[in-house]
């Protein structure tokens, strides 16, 4: 059941580190990347129905001490507003699917709203939640045909296919509600996946073809993938170079997915941390001298390394020195 409830999630299916890893993509690589990003919460324009005290504990452990994601709506005439808070209620309760049953998971909903919302509110908030359920069940069937998701023509075909069937089950208002967001996403990931994978553009101009289009997504989205990007980026950096990547490939890499300014900062970070390595080190081998010499006492032992230390840093980088020295002593000292 937990099948169930996370497979609109793949509908993106982003490798970022796709061309960098592997030259030629697994079918097991091409289908595990991106999820949407989290919406900010919606303001409500009118009446806000606040979580009433008098709900039994949730069913799940793993809601134990949790609070209830997802406001219920209403305007002035006591009519549902649909919004993707809406959404996020009925996620929060499939998302203890494994933990419960799925019928226990829909009837936790159920009583939830029943507690919270009048009618005609209430009719149709359950209205909605049918309609979800109804998609669920037919999403399990449309992944019977697209099984496997093993290039950026199979990708944009099962998302076409996702939106019709959303289009099918839900009022333009509540497809709108629920998923316009993540659609929007999704098609920035598409775009995003097929520049990276375009041996015709090169690497260099990459990255700004990807700046631009995410500056063309709505504001709120752009603040959400700045740092999705730059974690992806740490994650494929760190994995190019645990196999040994030279400068060149991790530059390449960078230039891809940030473009040249944010590649020169990198570079400019890089750089600076090698220093500080360089640095420490050499301060390190004299303090180990300076501990092992079998003349001096341990208070001119102490001064002396207070001496080189005030010789060797600044105020300011005395303090990170002295942290890494309490912390993990001399085998440590050589982490920027």
């Amino acid at each position: 059941m937990r099948f169930l409830i996370y497979a609109p999630f793949l509908v993106a299916a982003l490798l970022l580190g796709w061309h960098y890893l592997a030259p030629k993509p697994s079918v097991e690589q091409v289908a595990t990347e991106i999820a949407p990003p989290v919406s900010k919460p919606v303001t409500p324009p009118l009446l806000t129905i606040q979580a009433a005290q008098s709900l039994p504990p949730p069913a799940a452990a793993s809601q134990q001490g949790t609070e209830v994601d997802g406001m219920l709506e209403v305007d002035q005439q006591g009519n549902l507003l649909i919004t993707e808070q809406l959404r996020h209620l009925f996620d929060y309760h499939y998302t203890t699917v494994g933990e419960v049953s799925f019928e226990q998971a829909t009837a936790n909903i159920r009583q939830h709203l029943r507690g919270q919302l009048q009618q005609p509110a209430l009719a149709q908030a359950l209205a909605l939640l049918d309609d979800y359920i109804a998609y669920k069940t037919a999403l399990v069937e449309l992944e019977q045909a697209y099984p496997v998701i093993a290039d950026i023509d199979g990708i944009r075909a099962r998302s076409d296919a996702v939106q019709r069937l959303r289009a099918e089950i839900f009022s333009a208002e509540a497809h709108r509600a629920f998923f316009a967001a993540e659609e929007i996403y999704d098609q920035f990931s598409l775009a995003r996946l097929a520049i990276m994978h375009d041996a015709n553009i090169p690497a260099e101009d990459k990255g700004a073809m990807i700046e631009s289009l995410r500056q063309g997504l709505p504001e709120d989205m752009q603040d959400l993938l700045v740092p999705q990007i730059h974690q992806v980026l740490t994650e494929q950096t760190q994995t190019l170079q645990a196999q040994g990547a030279d400068a060149a490939r991790i530059r390449e890499l960078r230039m891809s997915l940030v473009g040249p300014q944010a590649t020169g900062r990198l570079e400019t970070l890089d750089a600076q941390r090698q220093q500080w390595r360089q640095r420490v080190d050499e301060f390190n081998a004299e303090r180990r001298t300076i501990v092992e010499h079998p003349g001096l006492a341990e208070a001119d032992k102490d001064q002396a390394i207070e001496e080189l230390a005030a010789q060797r840093f600044a105020p300011n980088e005395r303090l990170r020195l002295t942290s890494l020295v309490d912390n993990a002593d001399s085998e440590n000292l050589d982490r920027p």
